[in-house]
Formats: structure tokens, C-alpha cells, sequence
């Protein structure tokens, strides 16, 4: 994919997504994500859940992680936006409308509902599809570090929660993960990762 564009990845598999789903007489709306799902609620309820779970992570989890000897998170991929509003606003308008609902899409929505399918005679099925979706979410942010990623999975397994408590609704893990990167991003341009 290295001759696309950055953003062109998550359009294709998007597509792809799509494809399967109509193959299956099914849609976006089948894996959790509806538009007549979005509400104030959702946006106050997981925004604010996700400010206080970026906290959590920045302030306790993070420095924890640190002072057991794992590096912290490699973030140099977004050293451009340190001290650049412009780059900030920038990559925040791409995460928020694109990057961040096309993850939640394809693994909370698509992958953790296909393995659950798979999982269906299984009383567990919920904790392995979960489990099972969490370790390729922090498989797919690798780059960060073995610290990030412990982080990450943190979050996953948090994420599936919520998702559990909103019946699927995927519009409160968008706004939570929206809230969660606007702070992780805020710290990196203010120069404190």
C-alpha cells in the first residue's frame, strides 16, 4: 500500500468490509454502526469516558509501565504536529472522520462480531472474541512498544466492555476513542511525550 496514500488503507478495506457484508445480505448497521445510533449521549457519555481513561493511562498506567522498565510509547511518527497547531488540527479533523471510525468499524465492529459468530456455541463467547479482537488491535499498533502496546491492550479490553454496555452501539467507542487520542495528541504537541 505504499504508493496510496495514507488515509487510501483504511477507504480500501472499508470497501472490502462493505463487500462482505452486502455478500452476506448484511450492513454497517449489522456490526454496530448506525447513524440514527449517534446522540448526545454517546458523544458526552464516551467522550467523557474516554477523557478520564486517557488520564488514567497518561498519569498512572504510563509512568507504571516506565518505572517497570519498559520504555515508553514511540511516538516519533507524530513529532511533525510538536508546536504545529496547523499539523494538529490537521491530524485530528483525519483521526476523527476517517482514521478512528474506520478502527472501531473494523475491529469492534467487524472482526469482534465475526469471531463471536464463530464463537456462538461457546458460553465464552463474548471473552474470546474479545480477547481475540484485543490482541490484533495491539498487534496492529506494534510500532509503539512492547509498553504501548501493554497500555493498548488495556484499552481494548476496555473498549469491549463498553461495547458490551452500549448493546453495540459503536458511536460511544468512537467518541470515547475521538476524546482518548484528542488528549494523547494534545500531550505530543505540547512537547510531553
Amino acid at each position: 500500500m505504499g504508493l496510496l496514500p495514507m488515509y487510501a488503507f483504511s477507504i480500501l478495506l472499508l470497501l472490502l468490509i462493505w463487500g462482505y457484508l452486502k455478500l452476506y445480505q448484511e450492513g454497517f448497521s449489522d456490526i454496530g454502526f448506525r447513524f440514527r445510533d449517534i446522540s448526545f449521549r454517546s458523544f458526552w457519555l464516551g467522550g467523557s469516558i474516554g477523557l478520564g481513561f486517557a488520564m488514567l493511562m497518561y498519569w498512572l498506567v504510563g509512568p507504571l509501565l516506565t518505572w517497570w522498565g519498559f520504555a515508553p510509547a514511540n511516538v516519533s511518527d507524530f513529532y511533525y504536529i510538536r508546536h504545529n497547531f496547523a499539523q494538529l488540527l490537521i491530524l485530528l479533523a483525519i483521526a476523527g472522520f476517517l482514521v478512528i471510525p474506520f478502527e472501531e468499524i473494523v475491529y469492534r465492529g467487524f472482526i469482534f462480531t465475526r469471531v463471536k459468530a464463530m464463537a456462538a456455541d461457546s458460553k465464552y463467547s463474548f471473552a474470546i472474541s474479545g480477547l481475540i479482537t484485543s490482541i490484533i488491535f495491539t498487534l496492529y499498533h506494534y510500532q509503539e512498544g512492547a509498553g504501548a502496546m501493554i497500555s493498548i491492550f488495556m484499552g481494548a479490553i476496555f473498549v469491549i466492555w463498553l461495547y458490551k454496555q452500549f448493546k453495540g452501539n459503536l458511536w460511544y467507542l468512537i467518541f470515547f476513542h475521538i476524546v482518548y487520542d484528542i488528549f494523547m495528541l494534545t500531550a505530543i504537541y505540547l512537547g510531553y511525550m
